[in-house]
């Protein structure tokens, strides 16, 4: 079995890569064509005409860190692998830190649902 990628014809974007044995009958779905993927290959990814580019990668931002961090009450872990907890002081500075971050976002018109429940739900804390 080997690695294979199925691409967008039309835009060079990988969709998929798959184990294929490469004799079985297969046909790609429309649109789409199969090539021998190397370690480059991969959903995101493109091919550019003769080698596999992977996607670019993309740091969070301060706002996509803090939307996991308010619900996640462990800020390490101790030797024995144990968590530790914030302190109150801790998750009422990420809360504020956030919620300005969503306000400025509401105030460009840019704020998802989620972003906006989350916002609600620091309001009422």
């Amino acid at each position: 079995m080997g690695r294979y990628a199925l691409i967008i014809t039309a835009t060079g974007a990988v969709d998929n890569v798959i184990e294929y044995d490469g004799s079985a009958p297969f046909t790609p779905p429309t649109g789409m064509e199969l090539r021998v993927a190397t370690d480059d290959a991969e959903p995101g990814g493109s091919w550019n005409g003769s080698a596999f580019v992977r996607a670019p990668v993309v740091e969070p931002t301060r706002t996509q860190i803090l939307m996991n961090e308010v619900k996640n009450p462990v800020a390490s872990y101790d030797d024995e692998g144990e968590p530790v907890n914030k302190t109150s002081d801790v998750v009422a500075a990420e809360k504020l830190e956030l919620k300005n971050l969503l306000l400025a976002e509401l105030q460009a018109g840019d704020l998802s649902q989620d972003r906006t429940q989350t916002l609600l739900r620091l309001e009422r804390e």
